[in-house]
């Protein structure tokens, strides 16, 4: 009989730490799908995109909103969802019929387990796969609408070439330069006031850029001081394919693959004598991949902890407690991120010391109650 209520209690927990969960999920998707996904899905509109790949790129780019939204949910959600039953006196209840902390703490990790996992699955397998196809689908864009290419007021680099453009309207580029070697490594310099866009029906061209009254100037690799200067009508500038189709699909970095196979490029590299930032770097990347996803079971910890100790009275103070902490661990993951960057500091410390922290602030607010 004991079994069976505590059973009940269990799954009554559960149950409420999901719907808590959902309700602060879908306002996290929705903030991050919004200040990413849309922003993206209207500037690629913008440029006359076929509507059907730029739902792809939509969809293609959901796993990565899933995976940032679902560890700062089970925080707020806990947090919410916890301060109800402390509102309404049901832990107080609870605490009188001689149920322990320890078995309330139980559905509440276990739930921030299950939540951590799925986040890894979709930080680990998902976001790979998506990121592959999110490449593809913006190569099929970019070679159907050539506009896309480009954006006014920006520097465009591939392997060869450096494109430079000021305001881009209705087709037209108003100023254009364009450097480049030719086939003798001699730089060309080439500038125009005013160019347009055309589209090629070669499959081997992106786009044709027709430039009126344009200005080329060749430098002599062998003399610096021997140029060639040439003036004319119109000159048409083809960007090739195969220019740009390395940028798209040769360059997938550490952010973008599994844990494997991240694991196994840190291994071959650390054989290839690879400088140490480098490898400072690509082990942040794989730390990254397990220190975030497992943050959610730290922050449901962290929650329990603090509604233990009475710091959370109500809903409403669980969500602006959750919004708080979690502004406030973001900062501490990209600090970490920026000073890996910048300052050579070590990856795998900068990846764990917000779990750490928030792991020791769990531990500090619970003291006696977890031994009772």
């Amino acid at each position: 009989m004991i079994g069976m209520r505590q059973k009940q209690l269990f799954l009554y927990i559960l149950k409420e730490m999901l719907l808590y969960f959902f309700v602060c999920f879908w306002f996290l998707f929705f903030i991050f799908f919004v200040n990413n996904i849309l922003l993206l899905a209207s500037d690629v509109l913008s440029k006359h995109a076929p509507f059907k790949d730029v739902a792809l790129l939509m969809l293609y780019s959901l796993p990565a909103v899933i995976a940032n939204a679902a560890p700062f949910a089970a925080l707020i959600g806990i947090l919410m969802g916890l301060g109800r039953f402390v509102s309404d006196l049901e832990f107080l209840s609870m605490n009188a019929l001689g149920v322990s902390p320890r078995f309330l703490m139980l559905p509440v990790l276990l739930f921030g387990l299950v939540v951590s996992v799925v986040s890894f699955f979709t930080n680990d397998v998902l976001l790979p796969v998506s990121a592959i196809n999110f490449r593809r689908v913006y190569w099929d864009i970019a070679t159907s609408t050539p506009a896309l290419e480009l954006s006014s007021y920006s520097i465009k680099r591939n392997h060869n070439a450096v494109v430079v453009t000021g305001l881009i309207q209705d087709g037209k580029i108003h100023n254009l330069l364009i450097v480049d070697k030719n086939a003798d490594k001699a730089f060309r310099i080439l500038g125009t006031q005013a160019a347009e866009i055309e589209k090629s029906n070669d499959p081997s061209i992106v786009m044709s850029l027709k430039m009126l009254l344009p200005h080329l100037l060749i430098l002599d690799p062998s003399d610096k001081k021997k140029y060639d200067a040439v003036n004319g009508e119109t000159v048409t500038y083809n960007v090739l394919a195969k220019s740009i189709r390395s940028s798209y699909f040769n360059t997938i970095g550490p952010s973008e693959m599994s844990s494997f196979d991240l694991y196994k490029d840190i291994k071959e590299k650390q054989t290839q004598n690879e400088d140490r930032r480098t490898l400072n770097l690509y082990w942040m990347e794989f730390h990254k991949k397990f220190s975030f996803p497992f943050g959610a079971f730290f922050f449901v910890l962290l929650a329990f902890a603090i509604s233990s100790a009475g710091k959370v009275h109500n809903q409403g103070a669980g969500f602006v407690l959750g919004l708080l902490i979690a502004v406030a661990y973001w900062a501490l993951f990209m600090g970490g991120q920026t000073l890996c960057l910048r300052l050579d500091w070590n990856g795998t410390v900068a990846m764990w010391v917000p779990n750490i922290m928030v792991f020791a602030a769990a531990i500090v607010l619970l003291g006696k109650k977890l031994f009772r």
